[in-house]
């Protein structure tokens, strides 16, 4: 599970590594998101579950509140995800990564502990063991890498 987590990003920094300065803001349909926005996105995933994951490590069952999330979509567009470098994103990705899988792998005898959500009424909508979230977030960022690998190849000669 260690493994594929970390391992995760590697497989994204090999696709990132051939992506030329001009294909950040590739994107595969006009109003989708830009390679770029998808590299902040999965920033953001690392920085939200990083929390989440080191607090159901250390109290099992807590209650984790999603309120006034706007969406994926508005989120990235608040905090400009379209035109910020992806330098900083991508250090936030390893360094995150390198922590939990410390973390977790410091205490697998905690990996059944789970993670309550909420939404911002107080309506339960799922719970999460940390080993299901350590395998979520590279399954996740496969997904992702497959979409900058068919943007990339959509433009093989760059403009």
């Amino acid at each position: 599970m260690i493994n594929a987590f970390t391992g995760a990003l590697d497989d994204l920094d090999t696709v990132l590594a051939s992506v030329p300065d001009e294909g950040w803001d590739w994107a595969e349909k006009e109003g989708e998101w830009s390679i770029r926005q998808v590299v902040h996105h999965l920033a953001e995933d690392c920085n939200v579950y990083a929390f989440i994951i080191e607090r159901a490590l250390a109290t099992p069952d807590c209650k984790v509140f999603f309120g006034e999330f706007p969406g994926n979509k508005a989120w990235g567009d608040l905090l400009a995800w379209n035109e910020r470098p992806v330098e900083n994103a991508r250090e936030l990705m390893h360094t995150h990564r390198k922590y939990l899988a410390e973390l977790a792998g410091h205490f697998p005898e905690r990996w059944e502990n789970k993670a309550v959500f909420y939404n911002e009424s107080g309506k339960k909508l799922a719970e999460q063991t940390v080993e299901r979230m350590m395998v979520m977030l590279p399954e996740h960022m496969q997904e992702h890498i497959s979409m900058i690998k068919k943007i990339s190849t959509a433009h093989p000669n760059p403009p």
